[in-house]
């Protein structure tokens, strides 16, 4: 997998000079990429990534960049500004100012390539992986308990800070600029300039461009892979996605791969089927057996700044690689993201939204009837509900009021969260009033896919979530929530833009799978491990679950079938194992704080 490091300091700084010196000797096995005052960068790994070397030692930019109508490439002399406005990918660049000698990381704005910040002795290391720099041993890390403290309630977290208080992370979209010895931060990519270009409400006009910018967002990254392994869920995203690889002129050798669980409820084989045969495209197929799940796998994760979801990897990364492998593939595509951009989840906000826009007009009974038939409530509910939106003040803290109820962590923990606004992510810092539908769209995108496996893998291949490309991002973001609900159906816009490529079952399924009752047998055959890991581990002790009601959820009589258990096996479960990896490698004094 696709690594970079890069190392930037002050050359008027004896110190950081000779720390650099001493550092450059642990990537001897890397290849030097940039080698010029200030900014060294190293790179390995292969993927579809790449490194692209500018010229006269002006740095590079790590990843995959793809150019825009009109691109002039002048990525230095606007400070990464052109980087925005005219290339998309998926990429951090690193710029170097020669008369200046200021150096500048850009971070693209879907933040699909990791960047990472930490220092030693005067030096600024910037990294995608922390597994690349641990070896230099000089490093000292140590929990950051604010961090983790609001990651509970909230894991959709996405700031700055990390787990670690050592480490910052670059935001998507964000630029920094070192200058003699100095930082400063700036957004040049933010949701709501975005969004000022002007919405797009004529659904026809709607439905055209989202097919356009889907199909070019698919075609170009498949573009650069001759075999991919797409996972079919047999959903409307990610047959959407199918749709798009196999209208390719030139397109790769294309294998589907399906997850599925064996129960009644929740095996959704007949609709990857479906697709898979309607577009006439091999099907695998493997099941998630519990029994041959062991959750004690959690104990050998691998280290990285912040807390992550790792069943997924446990239960399907290996035997996405192994596919790979076996089909020569280069890349595994998904529809991931899709729910967030296309808005298929909380059709209610539309009515504040709409009321937001055109305030109190006719034309919001069609809104509220159109998310009662989403919803599958009645008519005068949500409209009073969305009015109750538009009318009260706006809502500070990072969640706008959706959070989700989880009665397994304390009240307080919740408000603790909740009313610090340093926990709120740029992008919605310095907005005022945003309307809830595009506040939640925004923070759906604002959640960065995985780029590395969590696992230590040999066979690992890069993931590529297509739908999650800028231009993709910004054209959903100009279409307001209501229109996304036209006519009563959740991504109605995409569902419209796609139904003559996909069978009609598809286009007209509305209910996605569940898991709960996998994560229930997960959870049944692990339970002694759990029970172990949770009930008298860290975050229990720290107070940021409830013990009591954790222990009666965990017994099988006391626990119904609910959000609760992917909270707690996909979320908390998680948090600990990710606290425990990082406290059995940390000093006594940096876990205590």
């Amino acid at each position: 997998m696709y690594r970079y490091v890069a190392l930037i300091w002050d050359t008027a700084n004896a110190t950081a000079a000779a720390t650099t010196s001493h550092i450059r000797e642990h990537f001897v096995a890397w290849t030097p990429v940039v080698d010029q005052p200030g900014l060294l960068l190293f790179h390995t790994g292969v993927g579809s990534s790449e490194t692209r070397i500018l010229e006269s030692g002006t740095g590079a930019i790590c990843g995959r960049l793809f150019a825009r109508a009109g691109a002039m490439d002048a990525f230095v002399s606007t400070g990464g500004r052109d980087l925005i406005d005219h290339h998309w990918g998926r990429y951090v660049a690193f710029l170097r100012n020669v008369e200046t000698e200021e150096v500048h990381v850009l971070r693209d704005p879907t933040g699909g390539l990791p960047c990472f910040v930490t220092s030693l002795d005067g030096v600024r290391i910037v990294f995608s992986d922390i597994e690349s720099i641990l070896p230099l041993g000089a490093l000292r890390f140590s929990i950051n308990w604010k961090y983790v403290a609001a990651f509970v309630p909230y894991s959709a977290l996405q700031i700055r800070d990390t787990g670690l208080n050592e480490v910052t992370e670059l935001q998507a979209g964000e630029r920094i600029t070192f200058r003699s010895g100095a930082i400063e931060r700036a957004l040049l990519w933010n949701p709501m300039h975005v969004v000022a270009r002007g919405f797009i409400e004529d659904p026809a006009e709607a439905i055209a461009a989202v097919r356009d910018c889907v199909q070019h967002c698919v075609h170009t990254w498949a573009g650069l892979h001759r075999s991919v392994i797409h996972n079919l869920s047999g959903g409307l995203d990610s047959s959407i996605v199918l749709s798009c690889l196999m209208s390719m002129p030139d397109r790769p050798e294309v294998t589907c791969l399906h997850f599925y669980a064996p129960s009644s409820r929740e095996d959704e084989r007949k609709f990857a089927r479906l697709a898979a045969a309607h577009f006439g495209v091999e099907l695998v197929e493997h099941a998630l057996e519990t029994a041959a799940l062991d959750l004690r796998e959690l104990l050998h994760l691998r280290h990285s700044p912040r807390p992550w979801f790792y069943i997924y990897d446990l239960e399907q990364g290996s035997v996405e690689s192994q596919i790979a492998a076996r089909q020569r593939a280069t890349t595994v595509f998904s529809g991931s993201g899709g729910d967030g951009l296309f808005l298929q989840a909380r059709a209610e906000l539309a009515v504040a939204d709409y009321l937001r826009r055109h305030g109190l007009s006719p034309q919001v009974l069609r809104v509220a009837l159109s998310a009662a038939r989403i919803t599958r409530t009645s008519l005068w509910p949500i409209l009073r509900n969305g009015i109750r939106q538009h009318l009260k003040r706006p809502v500070r803290h990072q969640f706008g009021g959706m959070e989700e109820i989880r009665t397994l962590i304390p009240a307080d923990v919740f408000a603790a969260a909740r009313n610090d606004d340093s926990l709120i992510h740029p992008w919605l810092a310095s907005v005022g009033s945003i309307p809830p539908g595009l506040r939640w769209q925004i923070m759906c995108v604002s959640i960065a896919p995985a780029f590395y496996n969590a696992f230590d893998n040999p066979l690992e291949v890069e993931r590529t979530p297509a739908l999650f490309s800028q231009p993709l991002i910004e054209l959903c973001l100009r279409i307001p929530s209501y229109v996304w609900i036209s006519g009563g159906r959740d991504r109605s816009i995409v569902r419209q833009a796609f139904a003559s490529d996909l069978p009609q079952s598809i286009v007209r399924r509305t209910q996605k799978g569940a898991i709960d009752r996998h994560n229930r047998k997960l959870m049944d055959a692990n339970e002694r491990f759990i029970r172990e890991m949770l009930l008298e581990g860290v975050l229990v002790n720290r107070g940021l679950l409830d013990k009591a009601r954790l222990e009666t959820f965990l017994s099988r009589a006391a626990s119904p079938v609910g959000f609760e258990y992917n909270e707690v096996l996909r979320q908390h479960l998680c948090t600990e194992m990710w606290l425990r990896r990082w406290l059995a490698s940390l000093p006594t004094s940096s876990s205590a704080h």
